[in-house]
């Protein structure tokens, strides 16, 4: 059996930095979360995004809906160099979910 996912425990570690980055904006709350990896087109379907959510969202007691999204192109580089994070491929799969508030 695969290990807990302790999303939740993300949730807070993801709410705790955006408050102290952007703590001169006041209150900037997370009302959901978008998780997911960068995946080759072949990979990254709806389908497959809705079986991840899934299984990750059961595991980890959370409801969790599939998401795939697109990455923008990068900008042009001075001099034509391309940086392996350029590269890489132009989707993201993965899952949406609300993270529970800490009682």
């Amino acid at each position: 059996m695969p290990p807990h996912v302790p999303l939740n425990e993300v949730g807070v570690a993801i709410q705790s930095a955006i408050e102290r980055i952007l703590a001169k904006h006041n209150d900037v709350p997370i009302d959901k979360l978008w998780i997911g990896f960068v995946a080759p087109e072949n990979v990254a379907t709806q389908a497959n995004a809705a079986k991840i959510a899934s299984e990750i969202g059961h595991e980890a007691g959370v409801t969790a809906h599939a998401s795939v999204g697109t990455l923008a192109a990068p900008a042009p580089v001075a001099g034509g160099v391309q940086t392996e994070a350029m590269k890489l491929p132009g989707h993201i799969i993965g899952l949406v979910f609300q993270p529970r508030a800490e009682k």
